[in-house]
């Protein structure tokens, strides 16, 4: 990111104009073979928490969104009742890469962290302006004490921040809590007292209380009612604040003590108007994506409804996959959109799924439907090409159709794979096997076995197979049996792993249990991906840069060698990057090259450099290879290859 800034701010057109000229053609800066195919989905997303209702200095409903778009951070002003907009970034020079939230006064003043500062935004205005350096993280959460001063606890750290608009006086608390793993503030509430209380998340939920007059902080849950969750705190209508969280229950909270009681006697105080909520008491309701904004009535009928539009260069593609009429089809991340393109007419298309805020991981191909992986729910959904997608939630659309996913065990979520790195299409033509990580909090990772015929499913959980690792790439040997490779590193907001190396291990197909596992020497924190070639070795990626051969009918490793010539190793969350070619060949994508290695006697060399970073693949398909770099779809002529 980038750190000047200043107040006065660019104007709509002159970021139109910028933008736009981000999809000027590049083809003729290509090397021969390659080819643009442009970006896949040029939308963005709301900010979490980035929405905010207000009014205008004429009375006019305004929403003012802080939009998150492929890593670029702008706000976007929209006139409720005529859908006429601005786009505006955070500060000149400034491009932004923030998702996180935000918050607004009564005053129609937004406060925001971006990149080393917090900034407040005068939405009548339009003027940003910085109010204190942040000494790392991001605002998670964010509270107004009665008397207008504005609290700010940052991820990871639960530092405490507050701005007096008052006094125009920034100060830097400090952390109010520690932990090993990074802290999730979920939420901030003032008492009357002026004690300001957190309830941190997610490995083991917790309640901090800290007086900015002196300094004293508290935490209230005893180690022993600790659970993995996140704790709740908001005020009373009383002036008093009521915590809870899992396993410890209710609390009434004033003045730094905690007293138990069944449920809160008063309800939340209502000195600070809902985010969405209009001074006349209507809400917005926005589809960022699809660019509708809808004024609905306390009973939440639609009373009045405008389009809108924004610039976006494209959001990241994150997977692909061949298919079944002759199409690429993939996904983008952050927001999820299902996105199609036709190599015979050159056009490219996408459609929302909902208003989702994850990304499909990885996509492949089994039978006449293409199935994803979806962060961070851990789902499995099936795409039927031959039918429309429908945009809406993921767990009503018919198609994209949810097949497997939120499914909640005793006490906690089943987290086994909220994280999909890896999603393998059998070789049997009917099952699809995922894996991965948890999404937060959680050390070791399942394997999710689903049949496309039939619709039944079975899990190997983590003390099934290693249950201090997850699993980051899958492939298939000719008997049916499955090759996995695993990962040391852990999920988010865990403590990591104790494993010294990540295995690859074999799992017997016929009784799907874990039968032999081999760790890597030297170790390794990951296996990045996985493919099996026709002589039936087993050719894959390890972190550092490893490129190994492993057989699997003697359990040796016959070749380890790193390679550093063609870029880092590449891929998003699941970094699907190796595929067999037509040609027997096994191509690769780098960061920064497209290699070939031949089976057998592991010789490699490189094929292309298209220029701009690759970041996500792979597919071969009617003799080109396809690749993303970031958010745009690339694909290389094969038959070049000598």
């Amino acid at each position: 990111m980038g750190n000047s800034m200043v107040t006065v701010l660019l104007r709509a057109f002159a970021v139109a104009a910028v933008l736009s000229a981000s999809f000027a053609p590049v083809h003729a800066q290509l090397p021969d073979g390659v080819l643009d195919h442009g970006v896949a989905a040029p939308v963005g997303m709301a900010a979490w928490g980035g929405t905010m209702a207000t009014e205008d200095a004429e009375g006019n409903r305004l929403v003012f969104i802080k939009l998150w778009a492929g890593g670029k951070t702008s706000y976007l002003y929209i006139n409720a009742e005529t859908g006429e907009h601005e786009q505006l970034p955070p500060g000149e020079g400034h491009s932004g890469s923030d998702a996180y939230f935000v918050f607004m006064s009564p005053d129609n003043k937004v406060y925001d962290t971006m990149a080393e500062w917090m900034l407040e935004i005068d939405v009548l205005t339009r003027q940003v302006r910085r109010i204190g350096q942040l000494p790392g993280g991001f605002g998670f959460s964010w509270t107004m004490s009665p008397e207008g001063v504005v609290y700010c606890a940052l991820y990871p750290t639960a530092t405490l921040l507050a701005y007096d608009p008052t006094t125009d006086t920034f100060t830097d608390y400090g952390q109010i809590h520690e932990e090993e793993w990074p802290i999730y503030p979920e939420r901030l509430a003032v008492d009357d007292a002026g004690w300001v209380y957190c309830g941190v998340g997610l490995k083991a939920a917790q309640v901090v209380g800290f007086n900015p007059a002196t300094g004293q902080r508290h935490v209230f849950i005893p180690d022993e009612q600790r659970e993995q969750a996140a704790a709740s705190v908001f005020r009373g209508s009383n002036g008093k604040v009521y915590a809870n969280a899992r396993g410890w229950g209710y609390h009434e909270l004033y003045a730094g003590e905690a007293t138990a009681v069944e449920k809160p006697p008063v309800g939340a105080d209502s000195y600070l108007r809902p985010a969405t909520q209009f001074p006349d008491g209507t809400r917005a309701q926005v589809d960022v994506h699809n660019r509708n904004l809808r004024i609905l009535d306390a009973e939440g009928e639609i009373v009045h409804e405008v389009a809108f539009d924004y610039e976006s260069d494209g959001v990241n593609i994150y997977s692909m996959a061949a298919g079944p009429d002759g199409k690429i089809w993939g996904a983008t991340g952050l927001p999820l959109r299902i996105w199609c393109y036709d190599p015979h007419s050159g056009q490219m298309q996408n459609w929302g799924l909902g208003n989702h805020g994850g990304h499909a991981n990885q996509m492949v191909r089994q039978g006449d439907k293409i199935y994803g992986a979806v962060y961070s729910s851990g789902s499995l959904i099936e795409l039927d090409v031959t039918q429309p997608v429908d945009d809406t939630n993921i767990q009503k659309s018919t198609n994209p159709r949810h097949v497997y996913g939120y499914e909640y065990g005793v006490g906690r979520p089943l987290d086994m794979f909220g994280r999909p790195h890896a999603l393998l299409a059998h070789p049997d033509g009917r099952h699809v096997v995922m894996g991965g990580n948890p999404a937060r909090a959680q050390v070791g990772g399942g394997l999710l076995f689903y049949d496309t015929e039939t619709g039944e499913h079975s899990v190997l959980k983590p003390d099934e197979l290693l249950p201090d690792q997850g699993v980051k790439a899958i492939c298939a040997l000719p008997d049916g049996d499955i090759i996995v490779g695993s990962t040391t590193e852990a999920a988010t907001a865990a403590s990591p792993s104790a494993a010294p190396t990540a295995m690859l291990y074999r799992i017997d197909w016929a009784t799907r249990r874990l039968v032999e596992k081999w760790p890597f020497e030297p170790p390794t924190a990951a296996v990045s991906d996985l493919v099996v070639a026709g002589d039936g070795i087993v050719y894959g990626l390890a972190a550092g840069n490893r490129f190994f051969a492993f057989d699997p009918r003697s359990g040796q490793f016959i070749h380890d060698e790193q390679i550093t010539q063609y870029g880092a190793v590449t891929g998003m969350q699941a970094p699907r990057t190796m595929a067999i070619g037509p040609d027997g060949g096994i191509y690769v994508l780098f960061r920064d090259a497209i290699a070939r290695f031949e089976p057998g006697t592991c010789e490699h060399r490189e094929i292309v450099r298209p220029g701009p970073t690759i970041t996500a693949g792979i597919v071969i398909s009617d003799g080109r290879l396809y690749f993303a770099c970031n958010r745009k779809l690339f694909s290389y002529d094969l038959s070049l290859v000598e």
